[in-house]
C-alpha cells in the first residue's frame, strides 16, 4: 500500500469514527428502541424533515469520496457499497444503545450520498487521467 493510498484511508477511517461518536453521543437514552421502516416517509414529509434529509446526503458524500479515491475499481460501486455499510452499522447501533431511531430513511439517504462523493471522485479521477493522457 502506497503512502496516498494510506493517507485515504487513515482519513475515511477517522471520518467514519466521527461519524459513530457524532451519531451516538448526540443522541439521548431511551428505554425503548425505535424503527422507522417505512421507505421514504421523509420525502412525504419533507418540510418536517428537510434537514434531516440534506444533513443524512451531505454527511456521506466524503465517505463516498475518500472510498472511492481509495479503491481503484468500480469506484462508484464500491463507494455506495462502503456508505450503505457505515449507514447501516450506525443504524444498528442507534438501535442497540437505544440512541435515536433505526430509520430505513436514514440509510437510504446516506447511500445515495455515498454514492454522489463517489460519482464525484470517479469524475475527477478521469479528468485527471486525461489531462495526464495528453501530455
Amino acid at each position: 500500500m502506497r503512502l496516498h493510498e494510506k493517507q485515504l484511508l487513515f482519513v475515511l477511517a477517522l471520518y467514519v469514527i466521527c461519524s459513530y461518536v457524532i451519531t451516538l453521543l448526540t443522541r439521548e437514552y431511551s428505554e425503548r428502541s425505535f424503527i422507522q421502516l417505512d421507505l421514504f416517509l421523509c420525502y412525504r414529509q419533507p418540510e418536517e424533515r428537510y434537514g434531516e434529509i440534506i444533513a443524512n446526503i451531505v454527511a456521506f458524500v466524503s465517505i463516498g469520496l475518500l472510498a472511492a479515491l481509495f479503491l481503484c475499481k468500480c469506484r462508484v460501486l464500491w463507494a455506495m457499497i462502503t456508505g450503505l455499510l457505515v449507514s447501516l452499522s450506525i443504524e444498528f447501533s442507534q438501535l442497540i444503545w437505544h440512541r435515536g431511531v433505526f430509520d430505513v430513511d436514514d440509510i437510504f439517504n446516506n447511500s445515495l450520498g455515498a454514492f454522489i462523493g463517489g460519482a464525484i471522485a470517479a469524475i475527477v479521477v478521469g479528468i485527471v487521467h486525461r489531462y495526464k493522457n495528453k501530455r
